[in-house]
C-alpha cells in the first residue's frame, strides 16, 4: 500500500485559519456533510453518534470517489464545482456546495477525521490527523494515512466519514441535534433524500420532508400562516415587488403564534439550493423590523437566485449571513423582501383583528349574563360598545388571564349595565314580551316605551316609581290610539265609528286637533270599533273588550294616579292595565305603520 496515495492539496496552515476557526459547533459541521451527501446523489444518509467513544459516523448511498476523485475534489480546497456552469449533479439535482471548504470545518469540532468512499466496487480510504497537519511545514505536502487502496469489495459507491476523537466540550444530545439539522436543511425527504440520525442507545430518530417547516414554525398555538406565492395572487396582479420576487422563484413562509414567541424563535432564516444561506434573525429584511408584529411572526423563504452565479458568492463562509450590499440585484431583491413583509403584516393585522373578534364574541356567547343584556330588546348603545371594549381588551394576547376570570370580570361588567338594570327590573315584567314597537313608528311612542323599562327596580320595592309607570302607560295609550284615529279619522267618520261627541261640534272630526282633544275613553272605545270594521274583532268579542276594560278601570284608575292625592293603583293593578290595552295598542300599531 502506496504510503504517500493521498495528498492534502493545500497548505496545512489553511487548515487552522479555514476549517477550526469557520465551525465550532457540531450541527453546522455535520450539515456540511449532509449537503455533500446530497450532492453526490444519495437518497439515504445514516449519522451514528457514540456519545462513550465521542466518535461520529456518517454514510451515505451516493455515487462514492475513485482514488484520483478523493485526491482532486476531496482533499482538495477551492475547488468551484459549478465552474462547468451546469451547478446540476448527474441526477439533476442543484449542488449546494461552491467553495469546497466544508469539509475542513471538520477540524473544528475533532481531531481525528477518516473518508472511506466506494465507487465502481473499489475501496479507497484515507484518515487525517489534526495534530499531524499542525506539525506539517508550510513547504511540505501533508500526506493523510492511507487505509485503502482500490480494495475490491461486494458494495458498488457509497461513502463514509467518521469523526474520531471529538474535541467539543459537550456532544449535542441527540434531539437537540435533529432539530438543529432540521433548521438548516429544507430538502429532506423520505423518498429521495432520507437523514436517519441514531446513537448506542438504540435512540433513532430520522429526518424527512416535515422536520423543516416543524422545526420553524411554533409548535403550539398557530395562528396564521402566509405561503408566498400561492397566498398573494391579488397582489401578484398588482404589486411589482411581488411580482419581482415570484419571477426571481422566490418561495416561503411565515408562520404566526397567537402569543408572543421567544426571543430566539421569532425572525425568518434564508435558504438558498435547500440549503441554510443566512441565519434566523427578524432584521432580515430591515435592520428597521421594529413592528409588533415580529414579536410573533417566523418563516423562512428560499431564493436560489442568492447562489445561483458560479463565480460570485453573496454568502459567508460560515454561512450566518448575506451580504446583501455586496451586489446591487441584492439590494434591490432586499428591498422588495421587506415590501413583501409589509403585505403580510397588512394581511396579519387584519386577520389578529377578526380572530381577536372572533375570541371575544365566543366568550360572550359563552357568558348567560351577557347573552341576557345583548339580546334584550331594550340594549343601550353605550352597554354594548362596553361589552365589546372589554371583551375585546381581554383578549389581547399580552395579557394572561384564566378563561374562568375572564368569564368572571364579563359577568360583573354585564350586571353593571343599565340594559342589566332593565332586565332584572321588576317593571320588566309590565310589559307582554310580544309588546315590540315597530321602527316606522314615531320616535314618541318608542321612547315612552323605553322609558317605561328604565325605570329600574327590584321586586323587593314593586311600587317605587309607579307614579311614573302609571304616567308613561297613559301616555303610550293616548298617543298609539290617537295616532290611530288621526290617520284613519276620514274612513271613522265615514261609517260612524265614533265614540262620544266630538269637542266644538265639529262632527266631520277633519281637523287632527279635534281627534288630539277627544276623551281618552272615547279615544279608545273608537279604536275598538275601528278593529271591529276592520274584521279584527267580532261585534261580540268586541263587546266583551270594553267589558273588560271598564272592569279594570283603566282610566279611572290612571285618572286617580293623576288627581288623587291620597290613592293610586299599585303594581298588581297597573299589570292589570297593560296586560288589557297590549293586544289593542299591537293592533294600533299594525295599522299606523300600513
Amino acid at each position: 500500500m502506496a504510503k504517500d496515495s493521498f495528498t492534502l492539496g493545500f497548505a496545512p496552515s489553511a487548515v487552522q485559519h479555514l476549517g477550526v476557526g469557520l465551525y465550532k459547533q457540531l450541527p453546522q459541521a455535520l450539515m456540511e456533510l449532509i449537503t455533500n451527501s446530497w450532492d453526490a446523489d444519495a437518497s439515504e444518509v445514516k449519522i451514528h453518534i457514540d456519545y462513550s467513544r465521542r466518535s461520529i459516523s456518517v454514510s451515505d448511498n451516493g455515487h462514492g470517489m475513485t482514488l484520483e476523485e478523493l485526491n482532486s475534489n476531496f482533499l482538495r480546497v477551492a475547488r468551484n464545482r459549478r465552474s462547468n456552469g451546469i451547478g446540476l449533479t448527474p441526477k439533476g439535482r442543484k449542488l449546494t456546495g461552491k467553495k469546497g471548504l466544508g469539509k475542513l470545518a471538520l477540524f473544528g469540532v475533532a481531531d481525528r477525521i477518516q473518508v472511506i468512499s466506494i465507487k465502481n466496487n473499489l475501496k479507497n480510504g484515507f484518515e487525517m490527523n489534526y495534530r499531524s497537519i499542525q506539525a506539517t511545514s508550510e513547504e511540505e505536502f501533508y500526506h493523510p494515512e492511507t487505509l485503502y487502496i482500490n480494495e475490491n469489495v461486494d458494495k458498488k459507491s457509497g461513502t463514509e466519514i467518521k469523526i474520531l476523537d471529538i474535541s467539543l466540550q459537550n456532544i449535542t444530545e441527540i434531539n437537540s441535534l435533529a432539530l438543529s439539522l432540521s433548521k438548516r436543511f429544507n430538502l429532506f425527504s423520505k423518498s429521495n433524500f432520507l437523514v436517519i440520525l441514531s446513537d448506542e442507545k438504540n435512540n433513532i430518530i430520522e429526518l424527512d420532508e416535515k422536520v423543516f417547516e416543524n422545526s420553524i414554525k411554533p409548535s403550539t398555538k398557530l395562528d396564521f400562516i402566509y405561503r408566498f406565492p400561492e397566498d398573494f395572487q391579488d397582489e401578484l396582479k398588482t404589486n411589482n415587488a411581488i411580482i419581482e420576487l415570484a419571477n426571481k422563484n422566490v418561495r416561503g413562509a411565515v408562520f404566526t403564534k397567537e402569543t408572543p414567541l421567544k426571543a430566539t424563535e421569532q425572525g425568518f432564516s434564508v435558504l438558498s439550493h435547500g440549503k441554510l444561506a443566512s441565519e434566523h434573525t427578524p432584521h432580515q429584511f430591515s435592520e428597521r423590523a421594529n413592528d409588533r408584529f415580529y414579536d410573533y411572526a417566523t418563516g423562512y423563504f428560499d431564493i436560489d437566485f442568492i447562489d445561483d452565479s458560479p463565480s460570485k458568492d453573496f454568502i459567508s463562509t460560515d454561512r450566518q449571513a448575506i451580504l446583501w450590499n455586496a451586489d446591487p440585484d441584492l439590494q434591490f431583491l432586499r428591498e422588495n423582501l421587506n415590501k413583501l413583509m409589509g403585505v403580510i403584516q397588512k394581511k396579519w393585522r387584519q386577520d389578529w383583528n377578526r380572530r381577536k373578534q372572533t375570541k371575544a364574541e365566543k366568550s360572550q356567547g359563552d357568558i348567560p349574563k351577557i347573552k341576557k343584556v345583548l339580546k334584550s330588546p331594550d340594549l343601550l348603545k353605550k352597554d354594548k360598545e362596553t361589552i365589546e371594549i372589554i371583551s375585546l381588551l381581554l383578549e389581547d394576547d399580552k395579557i394572561t388571564i384564566p378563561t374562568t376570570l375572564k368569564y368572571k370580570i364579563l359577568e360583573i361588567v354585564a350586571d353593571a349595565t343599565q340594559t342589566m338594570g332593565i332586565e332584572e327590573n321588576v317593571y320588566k315584567d309590565l310589559i307582554p314580551n310580544n309588546f315590540i314597537i315597530p321602527d316606522e313608528l314615531t320616535s314618541k311612542i318608542r321612547m315612552l316605551r323605553a322609558e317605561t323599562r328604565l325605570a329600574a327596580t327590584s321586586a323587593d320595592d314593586p311600587n317605587r316609581f309607579i307614579l311614573a309607570q302609571g304616567l308613561l302607560l297613559r301616555g303610550i295609550i293616548d298617543t298609539t290610539i290617537t295616532s290611530l284615529l288621526v290617520k284613519y279619522k276620514d274612513t271613522l267618520t265615514e261609517h260612524n265609528l265614533w265614540s262620544g261627541k266630538a269637542p266644538h261640534n265639529d262632527q266631520t272630526y277633519s281637523k287632527s286637533a279635534s281627534v288630539k282633544n277627544i276623551a281618552l275613553y272615547d279615544k279608545y272605545i273608537s279604536a275598538l270599533n275601528f278593529f271591529e270594521f276592520k274584521g279584527e274583532h267580532t261585534k261580540k268579542s268586541k263587546v266583551n273588550l270594553k267589558n273588560n276594560f271598564d272592569s279594570v278601570g283603566v282610566i279611572p284608575q290612571l285618572d286617580q294616579l293623576m288627581h288623587d292625592e291620597n290613592n293610586w293603583p299599585k303594581f298588581d293593578k297597573l299589570k292589570d292595565m297593560w296586560d288589557t290595552v297590549a293586544p289593542q295598542l299591537l293592533l294600533a300599531f299594525k295599522y299606523i305603520k300600513s
